[in-house]
């Protein structure tokens, strides 16, 4: 399946790519910043690596991010779960190279976040933006390549 242009994909289409076209589509390099406004979330496949099958963070992450309807809020620098207004996981976003991959990327780090310490430095996830309207991320925890990604995700715009 040739890649759709990523200024023309919708999330429908990124749902129907596999992983390494997901993968290509992340790694494709251009211009971004980060997003502003609401995003609901769509969990699109795990990664196949020895942190996507940690026994203990396996179930919680897919607890929250498959099982459970996820967004971001990037204006109020938060992740929220179920609805809007369940807002947790403060974080800052900055624009900078990928820990996992060989890309530009908004990076999200969680060291202001009012969780738990042994948590909150786990914490570290990455967005795409491939329209003002879409993104596409890898979430995971504060580890090298191959160790810290779990899994890919869409982030679509609210209304």
């Amino acid at each position: 399946m040739a890649l759709p242009c990523p200024d023309d994909i919708t999330s429908s289409d990124l749902r129907g790519l596999t992983r390494p076209e997901l993968e290509e589509l992340y790694a494709a390099p251009r211009d971004i910043a980060v997003p502003r406004g609401c995003f609901a979330g769509t969990h699109l496949c795990w990664l196949d690596d020895a942190g996507a099958r940690h026994r203990v963070l396996r179930p919680v992450v897919d607890l929250m991010f498959y099982r459970t309807p996820f967004g971001v809020d990037f204006d109020a620098g938060r992740w929220f779960f179920v609805r809007r207004g369940m807002k947790v996981g403060r974080f800052e976003a900055s624009i900078g190279p990928s820990r996992w991959r060989d890309t530009e990327t908004v990076r999200l780090t969680y060291h202001r976040s009012r969780l738990p310490w042994p948590i909150r430095r786990i914490l570290y996830d990455e967005v795409k933006p491939l329209s003002g309207e879409l993104c596409l991320g890898l979430g995971g925890i504060n580890a090298d390549q191959g160790r810290g990604e779990f899994f890919f995700f869409a982030l679509q715009r609210l209304p």
